[in-house]
């Protein structure tokens, strides 16, 4: 046989990786086959399960001679057929103990199909993409615990189990000679006890489904996950991540790592996990950690103007002072050829889901978008955080993981009072700074509807609102502050999914830190987290009416510098950094444990 074809057609690379078939077939296959229920028990010793691939039919025979020359032959050997990246079926030929003469879907139906009629004291699992030799299968038989074999593929590479589990990695195969247990098995050559047997999970990744399955197998039986014996694979299937395969993985957040240091590679579509090896690992010592800030805002003029550039260079600032080094990733840079150097990973989670970096502490901070993070995301990563404390009170809840509150916050050194300057145009009227989002914000039409002063800067607002209201189409830092502390109130709003899950904007720690006074939309939970006199919310157009009124009494100067002080030191940038600096810390001692 040519060593680049394999058996029917196939394409095999040098890596002993399999390609996948040029067209799906048509053949039935049964979906539902399987159960979700414990197998029940058989009198044999000893139940030995070949799976095949639907086109590698031919190799089934041998294997099914060689379990029988390890155990008699009138052993309990059975054998199950499925289908996997639309394999072709090849004819059931005779002589062999096929469980049912139509293939199942995935490997992880194949074993609960196979298992169903009963198993013996031990079940040995063999697929029929390896090679496997008498004295093996004994073993695998005699292990008394979980047990796979040490696998080599044709390019060398060896396999002997899953040994690191880290947010946002695959497990890596333990390729070291002398490792005698590993966390669970994710070959196909392994035996399992049949008393401590469950279903096997239905994860289009064969490794994972493996992992996943033999991984709760051993913590039902209590025993370790034992390596013994040797066996070849001619091919191995090529990692397929969905969501539930993610979730699989991040279900071992809490597991530990073995205190490995590694490298990850770059992340798999569509969900981002990334496959990782060891490596030996530069790290900082001490308090000074290499932190890299992940953003949503893409690269150049084009994400210049973004909230969420200035949100990250007030943090990275703040961090900094601190003593940490800090680098900001902006969406093209959210994974680097260098991100092993980094010692967190912090997400600034906006509009884009960014896969952890296994290689660091990964942290996630929430802080818009909350409808698009996922539980699986939250499951990723060894810390979580969310601006909103509604939402972070029900994700935390439903994802099963500890959400933290972590507002937004402010930098007292742009937005504070006494950066007024000159008096500027904005002196007197009400104020809106931020773009339209493509479409009339309610609280600015309802404002120009009203007839107010009102002043609008940003980009876009020409058709929306009269003429005489416009102001800037951009302004920077230090003119917006002095728009905040000088305008006599501030209009405010928020997207729907922030505001029902209590996100109060960073603009409003902006204009109190300022000294201003601001009107905004209802939040959920408000009161709770920010209840000042400077803060009024209009759930109406009367009642904003009311507020925008020139007669309405707000706070004098003493009161609104005083609430200004005190956003000041509760809500700046600085006070975020130190909770995040002692989570990543506390993280950091955990793993290394």
């Amino acid at each position: 046989m040519a060593s680049g074809t394999g058996w029917f057609g196939r394409r095999r690379d040098p890596s002993g990786r399999e390609a996948r078939p040029a067209s799906p077939t048509s053949a039935d296959v049964d979906g539902a086959a399987g159960s979700q229920d414990a197998a029940p028990r058989s009198a044999a010793e000893v139940t030995v399960l070949v799976t095949t691939r639907s086109d590698r039919h031919a190799e089934v025979a041998p294997l099914v001679a060689v379990a029988r020359r390890a155990f008699g032959r009138s052993a309990d050997v059975r054998a199950v057929s499925y289908v996997a990246d639309a394999s072709p079926v090849a004819p059931f030929g005779r002589g062999v103990p096929w469980v049912r003469r139509t293939p199942v879907d995935g490997l992880g139906a194949a074993i609960d199909a196979g298992v169903a009629g009963g198993v013996g004291s031990t079940l040995v699992l063999v697929d029929s993409s390896v090679q496997v030799d008498v004295p093996t299968l004994r073993a695998l038989a005699a292990a008394g615990t979980v047990a796979q074999a040490r696998v080599r593929l044709p390019d060398g590479t060896v396999r002997s189990g899953a040994r690191l589990l880290r947010p946002g990695a695959l497990p890596w195969s333990d390729d070291r000679a002398d490792v005698d247990t590993v966390f669970a098995a994710d070959q196909p050559v392994l035996s399992v006890p049949g008393a401590a047997l469950v279903p096997a999970p239905g994860l289009p990744d064969e490794r994972t489904t493996l992992a996943a399955w033999t991984r709760a197998v051993a913590d039902v039986h209590g025993g370790p996950v034992r390596v013994v014996g040797d066996a070849t694979r001619s091919v191995e299937p090529g990692r397929t991540v969905d969501a539930a395969t993610v979730d699989a993985v991040s279900a071992w957040r809490d597991r530990g790592p073995e205190g490995a240091d590694v490298v990850a590679g770059p992340p798999l579509p569509p969900w981002g996990a990334r496959p990782v090896s060891p490596a030996v690992r530069t790290t900082a010592t001490g308090e000074r950690l290499a932190w890299s800030l992940k953003i949503a805002a893409p690269a150049g003029p084009e994400g210049d103007g973004w909230g969420d550039v200035h949100f990250a260079a007030e943090l990275a600032g703040a961090l900094e002072r601190l003593g940490q080094r800090v680098r900001v990733d902006r969406r093209d840079a959210h994974v680097r050829d260098d991100d092993t150097s980094d010692d967190v990973t912090l997400v600034v989670r906006g509009l884009d889901r960014v896969p952890p970096n296994p290689a660091s502490v990964n942290l996630l901070w929430v802080i818009s978008h909350p409808d698009d993070v996922a539980d699986t995301e939250l499951r990723s990563f060894d810390a979580a955080f969310a601006a909103g404390p509604v939402w972070a009170a029900a994700a935390a809840a439903r994802a099963g993981v500890p959400v933290r509150t972590l507002l937004q916050a402010t930098d007292p050194a742009v937005f504070r009072p006494g950066a007024l300057g000159p008096a500027g145009p904005d002196a007197g009227h009400v104020v809106f700074v931020g773009s339209t989002r493509g479409a009339a914000r309610p609280v600015v039409s309802d404002a120009a509807a009203l007839g107010a002063d009102l002043r609008v800067h940003g980009p876009g607002w020409e058709p929306l609102v009269p003429s005489t209201m416009l102001g800037e189409p951009s302004l920077s830092r230090a003119e917006v502050a002095r728009a905040y502390a000088s305008a006599r109130l501030v209009l405010n709003d928020h997207w729907p999914d922030m505001a029902s899950g209590g996100f109060v904007s960073n603009r409003v720690f902006d204009v109190l830190a300022s000294g201003g006074v601001v009107v905004t939309d209802p939040v959920a939970g408000l009161a709770e987290v920010l209840d000042v006199p400077t803060l009024a919310v209009a759930r109406s157009r009367e009642e904003l009416a009311d507020l925008l009124d020139p007669a309405h009494a707000w706070p004098t100067a003493a009161e609104r510098a005083a609430v200004a002080e005190h956003v000041a030191a509760e809500h700046s940038f600085d006070a975020r950094a130190r909770v995040l600096l002692e989570a990543a810390r506390a993280e950091r001692a955990r793993l290394r444990r």
